[in-house]
């Protein structure tokens, strides 16, 4: 359900704007924290408006699947987390070569269980908090690569709030 009113926001927006960039990223834990030996991925698709850029800011949307794992614990072994971020983008500089920037982005998230390995999550819904530093490639800066920090969190609204820290992954982005 929750994928389908995603999937229906997306839409809308694309077909609000007709000038825009869209592309697909791939994201793979490097290092986990809390919880210990998480292995996994998120697939996400974005979407960027014309409309929402500047000389050295631009603001996207980030529609993401991520399935995570842990194999050395006995039960809640596995979530699928769906979340929907605005994400803020700010270029350090931008050339046809190569073009470093910094990304900022706070979203809401849907868990599929509300305990994962030793973590009491609390509640099905969650905030993704994501920091970035990475850079784009190329003339029409199709690939970009960078390193995140992630952490998922209930910001307390709920008694358990044990969250899930990411503290390094690495993504690559794709623009159509």
């Amino acid at each position: 359900m929750l994928l389908r009113l995603l999937a229906l926001v997306l839409i809308g927006l694309f077909c609000h704007t007709a000038s825009a960039d869209i592309g697909v990223a791939l994201t793979y834990p490097l290092i986990a924290k809390d919880p210990g030996h998480l292995r996994g991925y998120r697939g996400a698709l974005w979407y960027q408006p014309s409309r929402l850029t500047w000389q050295h800011v631009k603001i996207y949307f980030d529609m993401s699947a991520g399935h995570w794992w842990v194999n050395n614990y006995p039960t809640h072994r596995e979530i699928n987390i769906y979340s929907l971020a605005p994400t803020l983008r700010y270029y350090l500089m931008q050339n046809n070569y190569i073009s470093p920037y910094f990304d900022l982005s706070i979203g809401a998230s849907y868990l599929t269980h509300t305990r994962f390995a030793d973590r009491n999550l609390g509640i099905y819904f969650s905030f993704q908090d994501q920091i970035a530093i990475g850079a784009s490639f190329g003339k029409d800066q199709h690939l970009s690569v960078s390193l995140s920090t992630m952490h998922y969190s209930n910001c307390s609204m709920s008694s358990s709030n044990a969250g899930i820290t990411i503290p390094l992954l690495i993504n690559v982005w794709y623009k159509f």
